[in-house]
């Protein structure tokens, strides 16, 4: 189980707990981004930049309302939130960009923490 949890709801918990500190730590560090786009047009690094922000943001809201939904019981409510999570909308924009995030190994590591939270709702509580 999740840190030691003993109970479904305690391993969700704190799998979400861990995934939503690992998301804000990547909106925290998205102005960083802009090392990895010193090649593009001004225009395009803006708008790579924004998309980067708010995917993170995305994703910080996402977990929040699931993490919201866990705590009142609604577990159809939490599997659609942490779903709407998987946005891996900056990465696929750097990766067109060919442009290497500073922070991409931890931004595919929040998909897969993302990923995990899902599986642990899959599993009878």
């Amino acid at each position: 189980m999740v840190s030691g949890a003993i109970k479904w709801h305690d391993a969700i918990s704190n799998a979400i707990k861990v995934t939503l500190s690992l998301a804000e730590e990547l909106e925290s560090k998205s102005d960083s981004i802009a090392l990895s786009l010193v090649n593009l047009q001004p225009g395009k690094k803006d708008s790579i930049q924004k998309t980067c922000k708010e995917s993170f943001e995305t994703v910080i809201d996402m977990i929040k309302e699931g993490q919201t939904a866990h705590a009142g019981g609604d577990h159809g409510t939490l599997k659609t939130k942490l779903s709407a999570a998987l946005d891996t909308e900056c990465v696929d924009e750097l990766s067109n960009a060919v442009a290497t995030f500073p922070l991409a190994k931890r931004a595919k590591e929040l998909d897969t923490k993302v990923s995990i939270c899902l599986a642990i709702t899959a599993q009878p509580a």
